[in-house]
């Protein structure tokens, strides 16, 4: 097998959660493409999630190395700068980490997961520690400087994407993330967006050779790869993510976030019940009158409000009709005798004494 069929296979296993098939797969890519940087950056991926944080700088090192060569592209040396700046604040090395996250930064300033990675170092980096933002280089090649190899300089000299600066917004439903990227004329084959459990990588070869990328990793919670798609419209470019547990809604796109069940939210955005004034209510019930002693209740609270004819009417079809029927209306019950009606399934016997 080819490494790149290796490499597809192992992207498979990936995709399935069996990292340990995926990896032994990536070291065969290596062994046999010994320059293969998606390579490196995948079994790199895979030494982060499973806290071999020296391996994942290792990797990380070698996918810088291939990615500041003639054949790199800004997306890989942002993807390689931001991975190694991972494992190096993984590794407690905040100073050098935050180095890195500054070159993604001038790589690729839509990389919308660098906001949480820099906001971790600012919070655990000393002051004094902390080092002078890198200026924004005026040419491709500052970005060289920055990094310290020269190699750097001929990755980083494709022209910078002018104009490129898409906006992306996301939405969701019970079952889908959905992201929009708001980036016109794109052609399909010039995309590549590539899924992973808890991450998504999207680039895109501009018509006048620039390259745009979007880096969102972390995601917030995991996706299942396999079932989430995306479609290249006029306007944009439109990622539909699914769920990996539906119905749990997402509190944000990227970074730490709690699982919050959709229902549960629902309820809780509904007017809370009062349960002291239902336990007042509660106990009140319990005072009121019950059976007979009710009817005598609501009898007595019917007649002491009611007119002359309501009360004759209430008097005479009561006693009548032996308890049976109580009527306010005297203009029927005052021509006749309201008779016995027991109710359905009794008879009615006259009281002996």
């Amino acid at each position: 097998m080819s490494a790149e069929e290796l490499f597809v296979k192992a992207n498979e296993a990936f995709f399935d959660g069996d990292h340990d098939e995926a990896l032994d797969l990536l070291n065969q890519v290596v062994a046999l493409d010994p320059n293969h940087c998606e390579a490196y950056l995948r079994r790199g991926s895979i030494n982060q999630k499973s806290k071999r944080y020296d391996n994942a700088l290792a990797d990380a090192n070698k996918a810088l190395e291939i990615s500041s060569g003639p054949k790199g592209t800004r997306s890989l040396l942002a993807r390689a700068n931001l991975q190694k700046g991972m494992a190096l604040f993984c590794l407690k090395q905040y100073k050098e980490a935050k180095e890195n996250f500054e070159v993604v930064k001038t790589l690729n300033p839509d990389e919308r997961s660098l906001a949480t990675w820099l906001r971790k170092v600012e919070d655990v980096l000393p002051a004094e520690e902390k080092p002078t933002p890198a200026p924004t280089p005026a040419t491709p090649a500052a970005v060289s400087a920055a990094q310290a190899p020269a190699p750097v300089a001929q990755a980083a000299a494709a022209p910078t994407p002018q104009g490129v600066r898409a906006r992306h917004e996301w939405f969701q439903n019970d079952t889908f993330i959905t992201i929009e990227v708001f980036i016109k004329n794109v052609k399909k084959d010039a995309v590549d967006l590539g899924f992973f459990e808890k991450s998504l990588s999207l680039s895109i070869k501009m018509a006048n050779g620039s390259d745009y990328s979007l880096e969102l990793d972390p995601l917030a919670h995991e996706i299942l790869p396999k079932e989430s798609s995306y479609k290249v419209l006029s306007t944009k470019i439109e990622i539909k993510l699914k769920k990996k547990m539906d119905g749990i809604k997402w509190g944000m796109l990227e970074g730490e976030d709690e699982i919050v069940n959709t229902m549960a939210t629902a309820s809780n955005s509904r007017k809370q019940k009062d349960w002291d004034k239902l336990a007042r209510e509660i106990d009140k019930d319990a005072d009121k009158p019950e059976g007979d002693a009710a009817l005598n209740t609501l009898f007595q609270q019917i007649y002491s409000g009611a007119d002359e004819d309501t009360k004759r009417a209430m008097m005479k079809s009561f006693v009548e009709s032996n308890g049976t029927c109580l009527s306010t209306n005297w203009s029927e019950v005052g021509a006749k005798k309201v008779e016995t009606k027991p109710p359905e399934g009794m008879v009615a016997r006259k009281y002996e004494i």
